[in-house]
């Protein structure tokens, strides 16, 4: 299908598209792509653990939890997938500095169309659907580059339940998004906080500069008992104000376009044994470069994420017919959008100068995830 055709399609539904943009502003809404796998536990940290595209914000909370792709959807919406939270260590005893959220950032460059920080910026809409232990949560549009924000509360229900919350412009002069490649722009979904972001006045009727403690006042502790689930779904982020009735219908994206803008960010190049990484070289007899391939050009220079079994031979490499075990990988090496080299160095290799071969996963746990993540 053509983009004019597209465009001409989007234009005839009968709850039409506020924006003169043909794909979804946010990508993997749907919860659809999960390149680093179906579920991950014991969560406390920073991170992307699971789906594509959405950051788990936690840190100095003693509470735990597990991510996971479900397949648990609203009935008759088209939706496969939603991200599950399964709370699986309770906090009841919140310190101050405590703080969980789940993210979803935007590049500066992706935002001119809100014309922020001006006279002409439109209103925001954030339409999603959740479901889950009976709770309210805070839903956050946080201007990064400008440190500022505004949050409405929303309450969870135990049946899918499609949330519309509307926002409206911030016309504050020159707090626009820098227009690059950097994080500009977040929504977050705030689930538990300490009191430095909660004892305030929520700010929910206009933009603000930054204040922490009122980011949050009013919301529940995901954290407060084991009990506690929460799915997401069906996110999107339209120009303009909508009702119940009005607003744009979910945007579907074929498969390949939505993994495509998911590898901007992420690529996992290997996830099991015996998958090849390409051709190594030994550059000396203790140092091993090998080139990472990259599907398509990603935000940035990407970092490595690397999970290995301590102690094993997670990697080998087969050169003049000998099989050179080695237990890592070390880093990433002459990095840009759109290639970077891995290396290995040190006794974590031992070959002979100018030798290479094919380089391969030797253990089951083994994956490589190249990121470029906001």
């Amino acid at each position: 299908m053509t983009i004019n055709r597209d465009v001409a399609n989007l234009a005839s539904r009968p709850n039409k598209i506020s924006r003169n943009h043909v794909y979804p502003l946010i990508m993997n809404g749907d919860m659809r792509i999960a390149q680093r796998g179906t579920s991950a536990t014991g969560i406390s940290a920073n991170g992307h653990y699971t789906v594509d595209r959405w950051r788990h914000n936690f840190q100095n909370s003693a509470g735990r939890l597990t991510s996971s792709q479900s397949t648990d959807v609203p009935d008759g919406q088209g939706f496969k997938h939603s991200l599950k939270l399964d709370c699986t260590t309770a906090d009841t005893s919140i310190a101050a500095n405590e703080f969980g959220q789940i993210s979803h950032s935007f590049e500066g460059q992706d935002l001119a169309l809100f014309n922020k920080g001006t006279a002409d910026c439109t209103t925001f809409t954030v339409i999603f659907w959740a479901k889950g232990t009976a709770k309210t949560y805070g839903l956050e549009l946080y201007d990064s580059d400008n440190n500022r924000q505004i949050t409405k509360l929303f309450t969870v229900s135990t049946s899918w339940t499609k949330h519309i919350i509307n926002f409206p412009a911030d016309t504050s002069t020159d707090d626009d998004f820098g227009y690059d490649n950097e994080k500009s722009f977040m929504i977050n979904f705030g689930l538990h906080f300490g009191s430095d972001l909660t004892s305030g006045t929520l700010n929910d009727s206009a933009w603000a500069d930054f204040t922490n403690a009122n980011r949050y006042a009013g919301i529940s502790s995901f954290f407060d008992s084991t009990d506690n689930e929460l799915y997401l779904t069906g996110v999107q982020l339209e120009l303009g104000t909508f009702v119940s009735g009005s607003e744009p219908e979910f945007q579907f994206v074929d498969q390949a376009t939505q993994l495509m803008h998911c590898q901007r960010y992420a690529q996992m190049l290997v996830n099991g044994t015996n998958q090849s990484l390409g051709f190594g070289l030994y550059y000396n007899a203790n140092y091993i470069f090998m080139q990472a391939h990259l599907k398509n050009a990603m935000r940035t220079a990407p970092s490595l994420e690397l999970t290995t079994t301590a102690g094993s031979n997670n990697f080998a490499i087969n050169t003049r017919g000998t099989t050179d075990e080695f237990d890592t990988i070390d880093g990433v090496a002459h990095g840009h959008s759109t290639g970077c080299a891995l290396y290995v160095s040190g006794d974590n290799a031992a070959g002979t100068s100018g030798d290479c071969g094919d380089v391969r996963t030797n253990h089951a746990d083994v994956k490589i995830v190249l990121s470029a993540d906001l």
